[in-house]
């Protein structure tokens, strides 16, 4: 025992409290005094990377497992889009005085047959003016081959045709593979029709059943964590609806203005190109660049350099107007995500499945920045007041 002012005595280190039997310090462990030799900076890193690593794993698994069954999850995610990009529309026949039954099936007929309507009408205009195009193709091949004999290459026509024999032999002697390559185009039709079946089945089953199939979900996590849950559902969903009216309203200015630039030139497979950059819009940055390649490239095999020069800048001119203009004024709630961000999604949306994956992943990265934005919020008590 030791005297302290004012506290009168006081038990030392290793000594036992009188009365009790117990020790009033316990000496520390020697694996708690190896841990204070331990930078804390190091610590630190170590407890951060552990459980990286923990996240990293069960990112990889999730995404393995999703790669596994994308000819499902991607049709349910695609039905999803759909659902929240007419949901306004069985909305208002709801209005209308529809039961809820007949709003949802109308209101998907009706994005059926615009959908319908617009591949039939590209689908006449293109066979209309494919033979023309043919055509074209065919001077132009003819002009190459002038080229080669007549410019600074000077080769001979039977090097020519030595060259055109050898395209042959080897397109004849890889016919097996061409045959595989056709069934194999076959099973990804059928495959492309089962999904589109489901998408339109999981479509319907949203915009009739959605409220109570996220009731459902809601209903599963633990009474105290419910509000929070249907919280972040609602963040979810607009952040989703918002992506894709944005995405369809900038897509439309986009064919519409590609569009106006090819009939003023006279380019034919207008209506093609017009829906191509439709859906390219559908994929951040890339899209609206294959888009716009496939433009200048027709542009240039049916009407040559110079227009396509000029078709060039039509798309440069719209596609500046999009990135500085229509993303940040239409998009700018509904993706706050940085264009890194945004390429890793498509990369890695591409990787699992494809062009559904890439056209996917934005939204769903997005959707999962602006739940984890809510919940962090959530879960922070507002700062006192200074007084």
């Amino acid at each position: 025992m030791r005297r302290v002012a004012g506290l009168g005595r006081v038990p030392v280190r290793g000594q036992r409290a009188a009365g009790n039997g117990t020790e009033s310090a316990v000496p520390a462990s020697t694996a708690r005094r190896a841990e204070q030799h331990v930078p804390v900076s190091l610590r630190v890193a170590s407890a951060w990377s552990w459980r990286l690593l923990v996240i990293g794993t069960a990112v990889y698994v999730m995404a393995m497992i999703v790669g596994r069954v994308r000819v499902v999850v991607i049709p349910v995610i695609a039905g999803l889009l759909i659902a929240a990009l007419i949901h306004p529309l069985a909305h208002r026949f709801q209005r209308m005085g529809m039961p809820r039954l007949g709003a949802a099936f109308a209101s998907l007929l009706v994005f059926f047959l615009l959908v319908t309507g617009a591949g039939v009408a590209v689908g006449f205009n293109a066979a209309n003016e494919i033979p023309a195009v043919a055509d074209q193709v065919s001077e132009g091949v003819d002009q190459v081959r002038d080229y080669l004999t007549d410019g600074p290459f000077h080769l001979s026509e039977g090097q020519i045709d030595d060259l055109v024999d050898d395209i042959r032999k080897s397109l004849t002697d890889n016919r097996g593979r061409v045959v595989n390559g056709v069934l194999s185009t076959a099973s990804v039709a059928a495959e492309v029709l089962t999904s589109i079946l489901v998408a339109l089945f999981s479509t319907f089953f949203f915009l009739y059943d959605g409220e109570r199939i996220w009731s459902w979900i809601v209903t599963r996590f633990p009474a105290g964590a419910e509000d929070r849950v249907r919280g972040a559902g609602r963040e979810a969903w607009s952040t989703l609806t918002g992506y894709i009216r944005g995405t369809v309203f900038v897509a439309a200015v986009d064919a519409v203005g590609i569009t106006v630039g090819l009939v003023a030139v006279g380019v034919p497979l207008v209506a093609p190109l017009a829906l191509l950059t439709f859906f390219g819009g559908f994929i951040p940055i890339i899209g609206a660049t294959v888009a716009g390649i496939a433009a200048v490239l027709v542009t240039l095999v049916s009407n040559g350099f110079g227009d396509a020069l000029i078709i060039l800048g039509v798309v440069l001119a719209v596609q500046q107007i999009e990135g500085h203009l229509l993303q940040p004024l239409v998009m700018k709630r509904a993706v706050r995500l940085h264009p890194l961000a945004i390429v890793i999604a498509l990369s890695a949306g591409g990787v699992l499945a494809g062009i559904p994956g890439a056209i996917a992943a934005v939204p769903f990265v997005a959707v999962v920045n602006r739940v984890a934005t809510y919940l962090s919020a959530e879960g922070k008590e507002p700062l006192p007041a200074d007084g």
